[in-house]
């Protein structure tokens, strides 16, 4: 929003501020080489299990990194025969994902000694360049992540090894997760903090003597499972990407743990139940995501790989309130509605000013989408000032009033390099309500975003036929006290659809469009109180990164129509 911050706000961003100044000293104080010493200390002497890796693989990289290409972040850099890791100047999302080291799943897959031999090339490299304790290669989730990875890489890595190699190898690892152990509480709160968690499960897991490590790990685990994993198997950040990273993880820690002959806690088997229905509710009808609050281009592969081992399959649950979203479903067609409140503003870096926004599918193909999430793909213009155009509200398929945004970020450069990309202030209320009759299933839902600041709220209801044909669509703005505005107010607002990429359109008349699929199915999109605009938008979350696409939009004033009825309704043949 471009209101004035108010008293709330301010004092949210000196927490936000506070903390991760803290954070911050915290890991410089580890970093210092005096204190560096208490990572020092005994070795593990063997591991005993290797966790699975269920990621998809791809032997093609294998072949392109043999002749030095690495291709992470969506950036493909040829190393010319030079370690990656002395690379400068790289993007820091190529950078990270190289330090992860989830890329050795690729060299595994080739499955022959040259593969061994790179790998060990490439964590002999990395011990040696990266000993010091600085800079991104010891951010705390890089080092989980890449923990994990050497764990389940551990065969590939460890097997007809030399005895120095794996001397070094598992004095690094242990150092490592020595590192984490005792960094774990510094960790930022949320899905950086779980992965660390869930690296130290591993780890507990796997090395030998580690008894009540075990104990321990499991026990901190347990508690942050039931911290962050909601009762519908939704994350507390409300990112639904959440629920596949967890998944990926937890799976095959449960596997690992049954593998040492350790019953694995009913908290964890819990949070994996409650995960896959949640895994289920979040796809659209071809099988990828629905764009809410930072999802970006699923990962196909692992989800099919995901569902898979969901021994009790079935149909998804539609009602997910404690992670704030609705489905709807007629035939084969699937709506999903974002219906949820701000989460607290240390759990809301992915989170996106789209409450009430919706996305619709029909059979294999997407019809109505959000614009999705700045993908690592997308390297070309300001990628700052595009992350922001991507979290408002006009970026969504809802209403946005005076084209603010219904929730309100940190906007101050010098600030959000401190306290990230966290929400200040947003819908703390969201009032639901689902129906089911002969005729239709029906969702409606109103949220306070705007009341703060301009004295509204916005109520959307949406109802779908049992055979999908028809889409029914109401959006209301109301004073505090459910009261029609004035007919003074000429405060203007948008109510906008954008389209996916594959969806093509004419306006066919003043108030309706026709809308042809891919597959030649046609749609009519009408709207019995304004005139309809067609306008440009851009796709973030397309496979290849950035695409352009169309938007239906209406644009009315608050007191001259503040009621506005829409429709989109499947054409026969």
């Amino acid at each position: 929003m471009n209101a004035r911050p108010t008293f709330s706000d301010r004092m949210k961003l000196a927490q936000l501020v506070g903390t991760r100044s803290l954070t911050s000293a915290l890991w410089r104080l580890y970093a210092n080489p005096l204190l560096g010493l208490r990572l020092s200390g005994p070795v593990a002497s063997e591991l005993l299990i290797a966790p699975q890796d269920i990621s998809t693989a791809d032997m093609t990289r294998a072949n392109e990194i043999y002749t030095g290409y690495f291709s992470f972040g969506g950036h493909t850099v040829n190393c010319r025969g030079a370690s990656p890791f002395t690379m400068e100047n790289m993007p820091i999302a190529w950078q990270r994902e190289l330090h992860e080291f989830g890329w050795l799943k690729h060299l595994r897959a080739a499955e022959n000694s040259n593969a061994r031999n790179q790998a060990r090339l490439f964590v002999d490299d990395w011990i040696r360049l990266n000993s010091k304790i600085k800079g991104l290669p010891w951010d705390v989730e890089c080092v989980a992540k890449r923990v994990i990875a050497w764990l389940c890489h551990s065969p590939l890595l460890l097997e007809g090894c030399e005895h120095k190699f794996y001397h070094r190898f598992m004095r690094s690892l242990t150092r490592q997760v020595r590192y984490l152990r005792l960094n774990i509480r510094n960790t930022p709160v949320g899905m950086p903090r779980l992965i660390v968690t869930i690296a130290l499960s591993y780890a507990a897991i796997s090395m030998a003597d580690n008894s009540s490590f075990i104990r321990k790990a499991i026990k901190r685990l347990d508690n942050e499972l039931k911290a962050q994993i909601l009762p519908d198997g939704g994350h507390v950040s409300r990112n639904p990407n959440a629920v596949i990273t967890l998944l990926a993880l937890l799976m095959p820690l449960r596997q690992a743990i049954i593998g040492r002959d350790i019953v694995p806690s009913e908290i964890l088997i819990g949070a994996i139940d409650r995960l896959v229905p949640a895994l289920r509710f979040f796809r659209m009808g071809d099988g990828s995501f629905a764009l809410f609050n930072g999802m970006g281009d699923t990962p196909g592969d692992l989800v099919a790989t995901l569902l898979s081992h969901d021994d009790a399959g079935g149909a998804p649950v539609l009602n997910a309130t404690h992670s704030g979203y609705q489905r709807l479903m007629g035939d084969d067609v699937v709506l999903l509605m974002d219906t949820g409140k701000l989460p607290p503003p240390s759990l809301s870096y992915d989170m996106h000013a789209g409450c009430l926004s919706f996305e619709l599918s029909s059979g294999l193909e997407r019809i109505v989408v959000n614009c999705g999430h700045l993908s690592e793909k997308n390297d070309g213009g300001d990628v700052e000032r595009l992350a922001k155009i991507i979290r408002s509200t006009a970026a969504h398929s809802t209403l946005s009033i005076n084209e603010d945004s219904s929730c309100r970020f940190i906007t101050n450069k010098r600030l959000s390099a401190i306290a990230g990309t966290s929400v200040l202030s947003g819908p703390t209320h969201v009032e639901i309500d689902r129906s089911i009759n002969d005729t239709d299933v029906s969702v409606s839902a109103e949220h306070d975003g705007y009341l703060a600041s301009l004295g509204l709220k916005h109520q959307r209801s949406v109802s779908l036929s049992p055979v999908g044909i028809v889409l029914s669509g109401q959006d209301s703005l109301l004073l505090a006290d459910g009261r029609t505005p004035s007919k003074a107010d000429k405060t203007p607002y948008h109510i906008r659809f954008h389209l996916h990429p594959f969806v093509t359109l004419e306006l066919s008349s003043p108030r309706t469009v026709d809308l042809t699929l891919r597959s030649g199915q046609r749609w009519l999109f009408t709207c019995l109180t304004l005139d309809v605009r067609i306008e440009e938008t851009m796709n973030f979350s397309d496979i290849f990164g950035m695409r352009a696409a169309s938007q239906i939009v209406l644009e009315g004033r608050v007191g001259e129509q503040s009621t506005v009825e829409w429709s989109f309704q499947k054409l026969a043949g």
